[in-house]
């Protein structure tokens, strides 16, 4: 057997090729565009097993040779190029899954549903802590109701790592740029609406040691595919709620008002660049040193309500995870690499059966994947309100 990340050098394909190179047996290919990056990262884990190779999701002859023989890709680069690392995998007879398009991203994927199932492939969108396990979980605890009025996702986390930089990012600032400047998609009263970007706070309840936290929404995937797969059971509200602290959101909400979100080209010293890319570029080099010990835990939300045996129910449930103490990757890295790893593997090992472009909820067998992160120390439980 034989899995690919593209994007496997990055900060998120670190942590799934880390879980996979302790679960998974057959070969990993750690994909890059920068070949010696990957080399040097597959080198670390002193495996046979494990390769670095050069993809570069805008070059689609770079897929064919690292393809050729594989059973899944996995697309852990940026959301930009989740349609043309879908078209790589189809081209070479792959199935493919990744962390999620953002709402937009998502719904042009769909679209490939028929490309897919003609050639016998699956490829399941949205597979890292959300979209991922919250959709899971949604699908999953949604099961004893006749009818759901709302489903709403939130997650927050506690962190007590002491940092020795200015400013941490959770992950991909380009990504945290269209999150907190795209318009976030709600779906209300059975019809998808688009609100202000950082709108909509709320208090939510966490359980210890998180408490109350401020969550507001921001463009998700889970708002593209839960009220369609819920469609025939009513559901009239669904969101997705983050749960950033306040300095953080002020930070980024500086640095989108000064303009270094824009995407349009300025001239320095006879140069041209775009304030994202600079901006992208000096943050990138704010990386914990090797004595940063992380210290931290997150918690995911997923909010039920309807009707069940003729009676109003509503189910909170939660997913925890923490730090890894082990590899000493942070609890919101570790709860986003991990489920890739394991779905990757039910796939290669033949335990989902079927063929298409699906959202995760409706792809993934949710006991055997709960039976998984509780493995990997990440517990899901519920709460009946």
């Amino acid at each position: 057997m034989k899995i690919v990340v593209l994007g496997g050098s990055g900060e998120m394909g670190r942590v799934i090729c880390t879980d996979l190179a302790e679960t998974f047996k057959g070969e990993i290919v750690i994909a890059d565009r920068n070949k010696s990056k990957a080399d040097a990262f597959a080198k670390s884990f002193k495996s046979r097993r494990i390769r670095g190779a050069r993809i570069d999701a805008n070059d689609v002859d770079s897929f064919n040779d690292e393809l050729n023989g594989a059973n899944v890709l996995i697309n852990s680069a940026n959301y930009y190029v989740n349609l043309l690392a879908m078209q790589g995998a189809l081209a070479n007879n792959v199935h493919y899954i990744d962390l999620g398009g953002l709402y937009h991203m998502t719904l042009k994927q769909l679209k490939l549903n028929s490309k897919f199932k003609k050639k016998n492939l699956l490829a399941i969108l949205g597979c890292g802590s959300t979209p991922g396990i919250t959709n899971i979980m949604a699908g999953h605890y949604a099961k004893g109701f006749e009818t759901i009025d709302s489903i709403d996702i939130q997650f927050a986390d506690r962190d007590y790592t002491k940092y020795n930089m200015p400013f941490m990012l959770p992950y991909s600032l380009d990504t945290l740029y269209d999150e907190f400047s795209m318009r976030p998609a709600v779906f209300k009263n059975k019809k998808h609406i688009f609100t202000d970007p950082i709108s909509g706070s709320i208090g939510v309840n966490f359980p210890k040691p998180i408490g109350l936290k401020s969550c507001f929404y921001t463009l998700h995937s889970e708002v593209a595919t839960l009220p369609n797969t819920f469609k025939d059971r009513g559901i009239k509200e669904c969101s997705f709620r983050g749960g950033f602290d306040r300095e953080f959101v002020d930070k980024i909400k500086f640095l989108i008002d000064m303009g270094f979100s824009s995407r349009e080209q300025i001239e320095i010293e006879d140069k041209k660049i775009t304030p994202r890319r600079l901006s992208v570029m000096l943050m990138n080099r704010f990386v914990p040193n090797s004595s940063t010990k992380f210290n931290d835990i997150e918690l995911l939300r997923v909010d039920i309500s309807g009707m069940q045996n003729g009676k109003s129910k509503r189910i909170v449930a939660y997913c925890k995870a923490k730090t890894n103490k082990k590899h000493n990757i942070p609890a919101g890295a570790w709860d986003t690499g991990v489920p890739p790893s394991i779905i990757a593997q039910m796939i290669a090992n033949n335990k989902i059966d079927y063929t298409g472009v699906l959202p995760s909820e409706l792809a993934i067998p949710s006991d055997l994947f709960f039976s998984e992160l509780k493995r990997r120390d990440m517990v899901v439980f519920a709460r009946n309100k």
